[in-house]
């Protein structure tokens, strides 16, 4: 045998990403494949699971054939996946019916019934999660109350994590403890079912998957799925993670003192922890990390890339002409106009509340708010406001974290945000603290292959994986006097939204357009 190669997939909500790296971490090949949500009534979301594994085998197949690897030198697969999404199975793995999204708001009358007879205290304590229709539990008791003989057929009802792996050949339904821990049954604690909670809700354990660590080899590749995958037969199956946990590995966000802020289309921040730290508010979600034993705190804020590229759309035409004509990506052009603008956005501030507010306001009917706008405002003072808004929303959570007694030393950062050093050095100075992007932007991918190789055994633990593995490019430290200018922004930004809250101006702009 050759060099030794590892395969990742971050299966996601709407595209599958695979990616083949060698054990230092470079990409020899890759490949994504798109699928689609449906949405068969208001705020009901359903998935096809059927597809969603077909693409991801698609996904895999060109991933292999592009790296020019044989595949017989990749020696794992590693999942990273969306999370909470739910399939129920019968006992041949065959899904029973669509799998309902982690989208899906349908359950609403199961979660009142949680936080008015269960208590939302007691689930928070046990879960470590607040009452929400996100999870797979309200879920399957909405399955329970309205589709009976859905619930008697099914055998197993399976997160995407687990559903994936056996169909890959893995022989029972591994369920990794940071899927797990978003499943909405899981004690947090002690990284098993609560039997409080199945008694209180009449779920039967027997259809739930087997929790295990992450990292933990729990199969091998069969000849049908070698046929669908390219994968040689007999290639190691791994226990992943969720995707936010696996883009942590991935970030080699694996120690207290670090945090991940990933600016994709939302803007996902997350923070290592070595205890089960819970928020006393029951706000902020406390969730089982990649790293078995460990936790983690998440922050989401709804629109982080989303917001800059709703500027892009709407009041961009000059840079998206420019950009045609020189075939270049119009943020580039963005970017050099932005930097034009000073620190502050010369008194203008945005609330990128363009989806509602995320952690830790948590406030879906919350709005986007431009304030400060004069007759001297330009196009690239909102485009700056845009950029400075998404961060001291990001700060916001941050300082969450920071309020339940974590000491964050440094921000490492992913997603399509990281490819304008502008905003890197402005995430710094609104932060206060060293912002370092990674070489490898897919952190999750590289998080999920990472642990894919630990279970494999082609590293000691994940530690020393990450150490091979995980590369930064740079640092962007902090200016102070800078720094000090955005303080006085962000106590107005925090002001400025409490304001608009107290006064219910988000209630009675709902009524209106409504």
């Amino acid at each position: 045998m050759g060099k030794k190669y590892v395969c990742g997939i971050d299966n996601g909500t709407t595209g599958t990403k695979a990616m083949i790296f060698d054990l230092e971490g470079n990409v020899v090949g890759s490949a994504y494949r798109e699928y689609k949500c449906e949405y068969p009534n208001p705020g009901w979301v359903d998935q096809d699971a059927d597809v969603l594994f077909n693409e991801l085998c698609n996904a895999v197949k060109s991933a292999v054939q592009n790296s020019g690897v044989e595949n017989k030198d990749i020696i794992s697969v590693g999942l990273s996946t969306q999370r909470c999404t739910m399939v129920p199975v019968d006992s041949d793995c065959k899904p029973i019916r669509k799998a309902i999204s982690w989208q899906d708001r349908r359950p609403t009358k199961e979660c009142d019934w949680i936080r008015e007879e269960f208590g939302a205290d007691r689930y928070y304590n046990i879960t470590g999660l607040p009452v929400d229709t996100t999870w797979a539990l309200p879920a399957i008791m909405w399955i329970i109350n309205n589709e009976k003989d859905i619930y008697d057929k099914t055998d197993k009802f399976l997160l995407t994590q687990e559903y994936i792996l056996h169909r890959l050949g893995a022989k029972s339904y591994p369920e990794d403890w940071s899927n797990g821990s978003l499943y909405g049954l899981m004690d947090i604690e002690e990284f098993e079912w609560s039997t409080e909670l199945l008694e209180a809700t009449n779920i039967s354990i027997d259809k739930l998957p087997e929790l295990v660590p992450s990292a933990k080899k729990v199969g091998k590749i069969d000849k049908k799925a070698s046929i669908l995958t390219g994968l040689a037969e007999g290639t190691i199956l791994v226990t992943g993670g969720g995707d936010q946990q696996c883009a942590g590995v991935g970030a080699g966000v694996i120690k207290e003192g670090l945090a991940e802020v990933t600016l994709g289309t939302a803007g996902v921040s997350l923070c290592f922890m070595n205890e089960p730290n819970k928020d006393p508010d029951g706000v902020m979600p406390c969730s089982a990390h990649a790293v078995p034993g460990k936790w983690e705190y998440e922050g989401l804020q709804m629109a982080a890339g989303a917001s800059l590229k709703w500027y892009r759309d709407n009041f961009a035409d000059l840079e998206k002409l420019m950009a045609e004509r020189v075939d270049m990506d119009p943020y580039e052009f963005i970017n050099i106009e932005i930097d034009k603008v000073p620190a502050g956005s010369d008194g203008l501030i945005f609330l990128p509340h363009l989806a509602g507010a995320g952690a830790p306001i948590w406030n879906p009917i919350a709005k986007g708010v431009l304030f400060g706008l004069t007759l001297s405002h330009t196009r690239n003072s909102i485009a700056r406001a845009i950029m400075e808004g998404v961060s001291m929303e990001t700060r916001q959570i941050l300082e969450s974290f920071e309020d339940l007694n974590l000491d964050l030393k440094e921000i490492r950062i992913t997603g399509g945000a990281t490819k304008s050093n502008i905003w890197n050095q402005m995430q710094a100075n609104i932060y206060g603290k060293p912002v370092v992007p990674l070489v490898v932007g897919e952190a999750t991918v590289l998080g999920a292959a990472l642990l894919g190789a630990v279970g494999a055994e082609l590293f000691d633990d994940i530690e020393s994986a990450v150490e091979s593995m995980v590369r930064t490019e740079g640092v962007f430290e902090p200016d102070e006097e800078i720094h000090e200018h955005y303080n006085k922004i962000f106590k107005l930004y925090k002001n400025i939204y409490n304001s608009l809250a107290d006064g219910n101006s988000y209630e009675k702009m709902s009524d209106i357009m409504n």
